[in-house]
């Protein structure tokens, strides 16, 4: 019987470091290469195989496509149309971390504190900037709500602060401890079924039925994840993009 943290276990596969910069290659970092050439992959057969009949695949990317493109315009408006490219790339990013932890003997990537705030802490950074560049010196109204009695602005300035910059927290740790605990109980049930199938295949037949709508489940969470992930990006830009002046 194994840990059910095992399966998030990073294991060093080729050390690579350069003075004291560490550029190890682990299995994280396999799995994250294998991901993304897999989408590059087959996003460019799909462009290049383009038919005024679609294709099953070419209908299924032209859903997600109709999919976010709605999150953009819904959250962001029209002026977050131009990054509509970065929330297309994280939700299918996200999506494939999320799928390949439910496949046998594989990784869950997003189950790793270490990349969904890395992802979080990037898109906070990025949308700070993008605030600056777009509404300048209007972003200081985000912290400062306008027509509010001045005993109260104090407070709000506080709340506003707090909740603004725990956001990348509120991204991360929601996807990291849904894939870990979702992962952790599909583990723990499948070694019991394991164990119960030792002592009596018919025993375990109950067992079974429930890990496998766990995994149904689990399949559900994870496109959710992906969804919830890439919807709160596009709510988050649009206090980049609009002045609350």
């Amino acid at each position: 019987m194994y840990s059910p943290f095992e399966q998030f276990k990073i294991k060093l596969l080729f050390p690579i470091s350069i003075g004291d910069i560490d550029l190890s290659i682990t299995n994280i970092t396999i799995l994250i290469l294998i991901i993304i050439g897999f989408l590059i992959t087959v996003s460019l057969i799909i462009k290049k195989n383009l038919s005024f009949i679609p294709s099953f695949w070419q209908l299924f990317v032209e859903a997600v496509y109709q999919f976010v493109f709605s999150i953009v315009k819904d959250q962001s408006g029209k002026k977050g149309y131009e990054y509509f490219p970065h929330f297309y790339t994280i939700f299918y990013t996200i999506l494939f971390f999320n799928l390949t932890g439910l496949t046998p003997f594989s990784f869950t990537a997003s189950s790793h504190i270490i990349v969904t705030v890395t992802l979080g802490l990037s898109y906070f950074l990025a949308w700070i900037f993008v605030a600056f560049k777009t509404i300048g010196r209007d972003f200081i109204y985000v912290f400062y709500p306008k027509n509010m009695p001045a005993w109260l602005i104090p407070l709000l300035v506080l709340v506003e602060t707090m909740s603004y910059f725990l956001r990348p927290l509120s991204l991360s740790i929601r996807l990291f401890a849904n894939m870990l605990a979702g992962h952790i109980l599909l583990h723990i049930l499948a070694q019991a079924v394991i164990f119960l199938s030792i002592l009596s295949i018919f025993v375990s037949l109950p067992g079974i039925i429930v890990v496998c709508a766990v995994c149904i489940l689990e399949l559900g969470i994870c496109i959710l994840q992906a969804y919830i992930f890439t919807i709160l990006l596009a709510i988050y830009l649009k206090d980049s993009l609009v002045s609350h002046a």
